[in-house]
């Protein structure tokens, strides 16, 4: 049975935690539910059938909360359409966060020509990618909790457009200052697309997909990341740094068909649509609260209590480092590639962005690493066609969050070696293809590293709570991000290419012990969670008044 909803008369804030329980539908909910839900079968449907939609108009009001499908086949569940269907929808999504990514390193060859027809230092024309990933840190704060109000759709079509005027504004603009603000606001409005997108994959696919679907999914925002600095450097071989505004344009244009007949997936926005073609007295839940109140719960949950975890929960704080650290060293790649296969190896400026692409290949074996120990470790297939781990009894058992480190255990210890592969073999007398599979291994392990400690914080925290960590890592990733290639020219001057590397390759070992670390402490911090045990009480406080309150708006 689906874990009740937390509606308006639960909100409240604790002085202990700050805790606001705002009716939000967690764009990574799948991961995060009670025992009962958290195995994976394929045949259990997503709520039993306690509340249905009548076909027969109704004149009393009724929560949107208490609506549900007519039954488990209902055709109108996103989890029951077609393959095709599902798969237009994934690639879409998938392509649009791309594009996001895209738009941020395709950016970073054009800064030579910037620093001459501006006439700025290198730092500055880099600060240009800076503004960007601000705004892509900045933008998600609003808008995951407006497509909790309004739908994923909505946010897709509004956001698009926008952000296109921005991006077609960046290459008119007369002075440097209007190219940074510009920036900025373009990852603003770029970067919803790309906090609700994972919402969308997880309306589609029930718990025994959801799983190895995010996997494919969250490989494509590396993709544009790494696409980005191969289109953009031939580019500016032949072209001005217009150009790299008008191929993100171009790309971003082409997502605008694909949006437009992208099928709403979010539950609750089907559900009241159909209800008021079914004629049904809907009310919302925050009927009685001003438009004020509910903006300010929303950045509570996505703004506030974020910022409260990172210190009241080391779970959230220490692994929100460790993956915006290694998430920074990929952004820092865009300066050290350079100067490493075109200071030392002599390439042209196309040709070195090649080496890029070794980074892609280790993401593709770190996502196939992931499809086996999904199927195989962490969720293998029993006989009666259910997934999880059973007790001798034959009763499923609820995963076990550190099961889910298991390979970012992996990635923790090739993020290391491959910053010391790198430091220490790009030279002269060593063929340039060396250094160049470093890249591979340190593929894998920002993969395994940055999607695992996603899961672990799913399968840690209830879905209300699990939205403020996931924005408390999703800031912290591109605020450091942000910072790193303006400082990352500069540590390879002073130090050389070997030392440079070598001492991003200590930080990286300094920090490998971290998995085990929390596979050992991880169960005594999630029982000591002040979030988690508040969330317990208030749980159990609104069960006890919906037992109270029964039938009040059910059809």
């Amino acid at each position: 049975m689906e874990k009740p909803q937390l509606t308006d008369s639960f909100n409240e804030n604790t002085s202990d935690t700050g805790i606001v329980l705002y009716k939000i539908d967690v764009a990574h909910n799948e991961f995060s539910n009670d025992n009962s839900d958290s195995t994976r079968n394929e045949g259990t449907p997503a709520k039993n059938a306690e509340t249905q939609l009548s076909l027969t108009p109704i004149s009393a009001p009724t929560l949107l909360s208490d609506l549900d499908w007519d039954n488990p086949a209902d055709p109108s569940n996103p989890k029951n359409w077609p393959v095709w269907k599902k798969c237009y929808i994934t690639f879409t999504v998938g392509y649009m966060c791309l594009i996001i990514t895209f738009g941020s390193s395709v950016y970073v060859p054009s800064v030579n020509q910037l620093m001459q027809r501006f006439g700025i230092s290198e730092t500055l024309g880099l600060s240009g990618l800076t503004f960007y990933l601000l705004g892509l840190g900045v933008g998600p704060i609003f808008a995951a909790p407006l497509s909790e109000l309004y739908g994923r759709k909505p946010i897709y079509l509004v956001t698009t457009p926008i952000s296109m005027i921005f991006i077609l504004g960046t290459a008119f603009c007369k002075h440097f200052y209007q190219i940074l603000i510009l920036r900025f606001f373009t990852g603003v409005f770029v970067s919803p697309a790309m906090a609700v997108a994972g919402g969308s994959i997880s309306d589609i696919f029930d718990r025994n997909m959801v799983g190895l679907a995010m996997s494919v999914f969250a490989l494509t925002p590396f993709c544009g990341t790494i696409l980005g600095p191969i289109i953009g450097s031939f580019a500016m071989e032949t072209k001005t740094w217009q150009w790299v505004m008008w191929l993100q344009l171009m790309f971003c244009g082409t997502c605008v068909p694909l949006v437009i007949f992208l099928p709403e997936t979010f539950k609750p926005a089907i559900l009241a649509k159909r209800a008021h073609q079914r004629g049904i007295n809907l009310v919302r839940e925050h009927h009685k609260s001003s438009w004020q109140k509910e903006i300010k719960e929303m950045l509570t949950v996505s703004a506030l209590q974020p910022l409260q975890m990172f210190y009241k929960e080391p779970i959230v704080l220490f692994l929100s480092i460790y993956s915006a650290f290694v998430f920074s060293i990929l952004f820092g790649f865009f300066e050290s590639y350079p100067i490493i296969f075109r200071g030392v190896y002599g390439m042209s400026l196309g040709i070195s962005s090649l080496m890029f692409v070794g980074v892609g290949i280790g993401l593709i074996f770190a996502d196939l690493i992931y499809f086996y120990f999904d199927r195989k470790i962490a969720f293998p297939l029993n006989a009666d066609g259910t997934r999880g781990h059973k007790t001798p009894d034959g009763v499923l058992l609820p995963p076990d969050p550190e099961r889910m480190l298991m390979t970012c255990k992996i990635g923790a210890v090739l993020f290391p070696v491959s910053m010391f592969w790198q430091a220490w073999t790009a030279r002269e007398s060593i063929h340039w293809i060396v250094p160049c599979l470093s890249g591979v291994f340190f593929g894998i392990a920002i993969f395994q590293i940055f999607f695992c400690i996603i899961v672990y914080f799913s399968f840690t925290y209830p879905p209300i709570i699990l939205a403020s960590a996931l924005a408390a890592n999703n800031l912290l990733r591109y605020l450091m991000a942000s910072v790193f290639p303006l400082f990352i020219v500069q540590t390879y001057n002073r130090l050389g290419v070997h030392w440079a590397s070598s001492l991003f390759g200590f930080i990286a070992l300094a920090m490998m012990p971290l998995p085990w670390v929390f596979t050992y402490l991880g169960p005594r911090l999630r029982a000591a969670s002040k979030f988690n045990i508040k969330y317990q009480q208030l749980l159990k406080h609104q069960q006890q008044y919906q037992s109270e309150h029964k039938d009040t708006h059910s059809v």
